[in-house]
């Protein structure tokens, strides 16, 4: 059933290509040419400090510009990848189409946000013991030379995390359509598919491996044609993303049959 799952998911995205498109490229763009000027902005302002002749007024200016600047850049981002998956979310589950960018007004795309970082915090939480076991599983394969079954010990600590966001973000897209649940509520009811969840967890695990293997190559080589699909895989990774999780809420919240 894992397969299904994720089959299902990418016919999601490639069966509504056009949709998807229009709430994310839009999103994206405004996201990119945020980045392009503030990086030449701040290009600008470090220049104009160079030429300044105190240099302690130099170090603390630049500094709170850094500060300012990447948690300005951090809430950008946050927002638009919530903007993007709660959009996303609302076209499967409420058929609510978007137009060259997708609605913002009357949006819950700042709850969907502070879920996904309180969910983000708790599973930092979770990984620290967790790897630390997995890394003195996966040690004496490392000391006999043994790559494979190091291997097989961090996929399955990679899978695990994976496993547990799934679990409990399953919550995501009930407060993208506005009947929010809780995050023992979505634990509670995931826990049916549990097995098949975990199944899910492992192959987009190997999805994620497999995609950084190949651009990593490809870059070696030809580094344009790396930096190009490098974007495109990042946005398939997080449109499947989103949609595993769409088609699991819709599976287990809303009883929709799975398709493909």
């Amino acid at each position: 059933m894992a397969f299904q799952i994720i089959r299902h998911a990418f016919s999601m995205i490639f069966g509504n290509l056009g949709q998807a498109l229009r709430v994310s490229i839009g999103p994206y763009m405004i996201l990119v040419l945020a980045y392009i000027f503030t990086f030449v902005l701040l290009g600008d302002s470090v220049d104009y400090l160079d030429n300044m002749p105190d240099a302690e007024m130099l170090t603390e200016l630049s500094g709170a510009t850094v500060i300012i600047t990447v948690l300005l850049l951090l809430g950008l981002t946050l927002f638009t990848f919530g903007w993007i998956a709660v959009s996303w979310h609302r076209f499967i589950l409420l058929e609510e189409y978007s137009g060259m960018l997708p609605a913002i007004a009357d949006r819950p795309i700042w709850p969907y946000v502070g879920r996904s970082i309180l969910y983000a915090l708790l599973l930092v939480v979770i990984a620290f013991p967790l790897f630390f076991v997995f890394g003195l599983i996966a040690s004496p394969f490392l000391a006999a030379g043994i790559p494979i079954g190091s291997f097989i010990v961090f996929l399955a600590a990679a899978a695990t995390i994976a496993f547990v966001w799934f679990q409990i973000a399953l919550a995501l897209p009930s407060v993208a359509v506005g009947n929010p649940i809780t995050m023992g509520q979505a634990w509670a009811a995931s826990s049916a598919l549990s097995g098949t969840i975990f199944g899910v967890a492992v192959l987009l695990v190997l999805i994620n491996g497999a995609a950084d293997l190949l651009i990593e190559q490809i870059t070696q080589t030809a580094p344009i044609i790396g930096f190009v699909l490098d974007v495109v895989v990042q946005w398939l990774l997080l449109m499947l993303g989103v949609s595993i999780l769409t088609t699991l809420y819709g599976h287990l919240i809303e009883k929709r049959p799975l398709i493909g």
